[in-house]
């Protein structure tokens, strides 16, 4: 190491010429690392800010959409003749409750927890709560009094349904309103006075809450203390609803965080790195004053310093989520950030001195705006700018420019660039589903309303065809969700084959479709066009590794012929696609003008049928079993009678199948199997009593329930009952029907087969299933004197219940000459109008009372 010696006077003065370089030094280098510190900071703030922001807006769009859901169902439910008529003129909650109109499904399927309909009086004359039938007062379940506000402002909003947030308690729900109208339903006459008021509520739980978040991206949304207003501040969210503001707030990306995380460690450890070297370098320094060499070696540490303190600003802004680019006074780059690469997928070094207009896409004359610009020294933004990444996709970005003056004094421009496609991405997607089915792609209700009242006003005829797919159900509860939606998406793409652009088809929802064909003069070419739709439908679909069958229920309504707006043919072909499920499902029905009435006295047979169940206006009729082994009546079947008010006594056949098709049939077996267990508990001892049970029925597991509910509440043994069942009933779930007998066989009851010989089941269910009997139809019997075939046919039956050892009865025995041939045939039991018709109760216990007592 070199040695200096200098005199002391030297030395002083060496000091003096070094220390204030060395101190203006250390001064500018603090206010270097605090310049770098504020920058980092203020870009970690600025990213925060930025990510809480699109947060918000997120949040705003989500609120926004499921306000637009809530009045679309207000709507749809609201501006409907058959809700005018059965809510605001009349209650009827067979329409609204048990044919789910407004019923659960407004809970299951769209999340209400509140359903009201409010009186114009301010009465709540019916609510649905949480999915169940409650009447229950909507200021008081609410918590809140909003009516008075929703109802001012529907006369505002000229009658058009609207939705407020209402504040309760902490939290806030979505409550939507609309006058209950005829929706332009001719059909049905519009009353005087003030309409009654139709409400959903949404309560917006914490747990909806943070689901609502989830979706768009908001990670734990929930519920925070009051903001001063309205407004939003970083991570937290106002919302202005009747009765307060509600305060909101959710989990920040924090991306500021992350930067700082690594870059300010690394920043305070090269600050204190530098200030230690520069000290050290100062006392060097001072040693060594005297000497030329030591005054360069201190300039050129400061030189290095200023190298790395720039390099570490520019690391700063490579780190920004922008890239930042400089261009000459032509708009041709010349430096690019390396964001860029990340964020375009191009290399820095392929976009040297091109321009920027070869980069954007519609901004060919950019630099030509530039230069006519009023105030050129301002900065210019330019929003949602297109620009085609190295992987050919396109995508925005919003870009800022700003004039400035380059080295060697030269102009040009220099700005940043940040990318917005996930933002366009987002919105465009909105506007996507706001007008098309996600699943199919096929045009929502929405879109198909509007379609529909445009080609209306055109006077052009059309046909609406309304399709439901047949059998699909079962596809989702055997396959899976998933095979479902394969097959839904399936059918959309073969109903736009056989449209073949002439119309538009939509789906309304589950399996529900509407076709639209314009320019349907011709009846002849709709009828072609259902035909079409129903082959292709027939055709086989892929579904869980293999092929399933479905079909297509169509109900066709024409315009101008059957009606002239949107509201009226929709409800038309929809009365006509129920006559034609009716009718055996897979075929095409047009609408009649009496298809209306039709429905109208089905619905009220049904009303009544309902009424008869509740009201006692049925009756058990008693037909004796006649035992050939004991020489005596062993057994009475119990057959239920209608007593209709206007129409008499009506006989199963004529209300049995409305019961299955309306869900009614439970209730009627249910009066069935206790009144006549009851009765036989109690009027015929020692007696057997066998019921018929519809073969719907079996498909329910709750049956085996439902009979041993009936037997504890009458208190009859098991072993007297027995259940009688047709052959069908083992072709609908085979299954689930032999789950259900067996569980009922071991509560102690007997099974026989009635109408042997008339259905299509398998012989090899009389050895699966747990029967104990067979009952031969009256059909094989009423010939038996006539005919030595069917004496050989009632034989063969005899030898085939004998072969699988149970019991036979023969049914329809009306003349003695039958009853000794049976006999001589070996049958077990004999029932028919020669033992003894179907009397009633009392009439059967006063001609058998005594052999039962025996």
């Amino acid at each position: 190491m070199t040695s200096y010696a200098f005199p002391p006077s030297s030395d002083g003065r060496a000091r003096g010429l070094v220390r204030k370089p060395m101190m203006i030094m250390l001064a500018l280098l603090a206010l270097s690392f605090f310049a770098a510190l504020s920058a980092l900071l203020y870009v970690a703030d600025d990213l925060n800010a930025k990510a809480d922001a699109r947060s918000g807006m997120l949040l705003e769009k989500a609120f926004a959409s499921r306000e637009e859901s809530m009045r679309f169902h207000l709507s749809d439910n609201a501006e409907w003749g058959e809700a005018y008529e059965n809510l605001h003129r009349t209650l009827n909650l067979d329409w609204a409750w048990r044919n789910q109109n407004l019923g659960e499904s407004m809970f299951k399927t769209f999340g209400y927890e509140g359903v009201f309909v409010i009186a114009p009086d301010g009465r709540t004359r019916y609510s649905v709560l949480n999915g169940a039938l409650q009447l229950r007062a909507f200021q008081a379940w609410l918590g809140q009094d909003p009516l008075n506000a929703l109802k001012q402002e529907l006369q505002q909003n000229e009658g058009k349904s609207l939705s407020r947030f209402v504040r309760v308690g902490d939290e806030v729900a979505l409550v939507g309103a609309a006058w209950i109208t005829t929706g332009g339903d001719h059909s049905v006459e519009q009353t005087g006075g003030a309409p009654s008021l139709m409400i959903f509520v949404d309560r917006l739980t914490p747990a909806k809450l943070e689901s609502a978040g989830a979706e768009y991206g908001i990670k734990k949304l929930r519920y925070a203390a009051p903001l001063a207003d309205a407004t939003r501040s970083a991570d937290r969210y106002g919302v202005a609803a009747l009765g307060g503001v509600v305060s909101l707030r959710w989990q920040s990306d924090n991306p500021g965080g992350a930067l700082l995380t690594w870059l300010l460690p690394l920043l305070i450890l090269l600050m204190g790195a530098t200030f230690f070297t520069a000290t050290m370098l100062m006392r060097n320094a001072l040693r060594k004053a005297r000497h030329s060499d030591v005054s360069t070696f201190l300039l050129e540490q400061s030189r290095q310093a200023l190298s790395a303190s720039e390099q570490r600003f520019r690391d700063v802004a490579e780190s920004a989520t922008d890239w930042i680019w400089e261009a000459d006074a032509e708009l041709r780059f010349s430096w690019i950030s390396a964001r860029f690469p990340v964020v375009t997928g191009y290399h820095s070094q392929d976009w040297l001195q091109q321009p920027l207009s070869a980069f954007l896409l519609d901004d060919a004359d950019l630099l030509q705006r530039l230069r006519q610009r009023e105030e050129p020294g301002e900065p210019l933004t330019l929003s949602r700018c297109r620009y085609r990444s190295a992987q050919q996709h396109i995508r925005y970005c919003n870009l800022t420019l700003r004039p400035v003056t380059l080295a060697r004094g030269q102009k040009g421009y220099r700005g940043t660039a940040t990318d917005v496609t996930l933002e366009v991405e987002a919105e465009a997607r909105v506007r996507y589903l706001s007008q098309f089915d996600e699943l199919t792609g096929l045009p929502n209700r929405a879109q198909m309303n509007a379609c529909l009242a445009g080609k209306l006003n055109g006077d052009r005829p059309l046909a609406v065809i309304m399709i439901d797919l047949d059998k699909f159900k079962p596809v989702n509860d055997l396959y899976g969700h998933a095979a479902g939606d394969s097959v839904l998406h399936e059918a959309s793409t073969r109903f736009n084959a056989c449209l073949n652009d002439a119309g538009m088809t939509a789906r309304l929802g589950g399996d529900e479709f509407v076709m639209i064909l314009f320019d349907s003069a011709d009846r002849e070419a709709v009828e072609d066009l259902c035909a079409r739709i129903i082959a292709a439908i027939n055709l086989p679909f892929a579904a869980g590794g293999g092929e399933v069958f479905i079909g297509a229920s169509l109900g066709v309504a024409l315009a101008p012929q059957d009606a002239d707006n949107p509201g009226d043919l929709l409800r038309y072909a929809d009365i006509a696609l129920y006559k034609a499920k009716n009718s055996g499902r897979n075929n095409w029905v047009f609408y009649q003008r009496d298809m209306g009435e039709k429905i109208v006295q089905r619905r009220e047979m049904e009303r009544e049928l309902r009424e008869a169940i509740q009201t006692d206006q049925l009756r058990l009729a008693w037909q004796p079993r006649y035992d050939v082994r004991a020489a005596r009546v062993t057994a009475f079947e119990a057959l239920v009678r209608w007593h209709h008010r206007q129409h008499g006594i009506l006989m199963p056949d004529q209300f049995i199948p409305l019961a299955e098709e309306t869900g009614l049939i439970g209730a009627l077996s249910d009066w069935v199997l206790l009144r006549a267990c009851a009765d036989a508990r109690r009027e015929l001892p020692g007696m057997a009593v066998s019921v018929n049970l519809s073969a719907v029925e079996f498909s329910d597991k709750g049956l085996p329930k439902r009979i041993l509910a009936a037997l504890e509440a009458s208190g009859l043994p098991s072993s007297r009952l027995e259940i009688e069942v047709t052959e069908n009933a083992m072709l609908q779930d085979p299954d689930t029907t032999l789950e259900v007998m067996l569980a009922i066989k071991a509560l102690g009851v007997k099974f026989l087969i009635d109408d042997f010989g008339t259905g299509y089941a398998s012989l090899n269910y009389l050895r699966t299933f747990p029967f104990e009997g067979i009952k031969i139809d009256k059909s094989f019997i009423f010939p038996l004197s006539d005919s030595s075939q069917a004496r050989q046919i009632v034989e063969n039956m005899v030898g085939l219940g004998k072969a699988y050892s149970l019991s036979v009865t023969a049914e329809g025995v009306e003349t003695v000459c039958q009853m000794e041939q049976l006999q001589q045939l070996e049958c077990d039991g004999l029932q028919g109008y020669y033992i003894g018709k179907p009397q009633p109760l009392a009439q059967v216990v006063a001609q058998y009372g005594a052999v039962s007592a025996s």
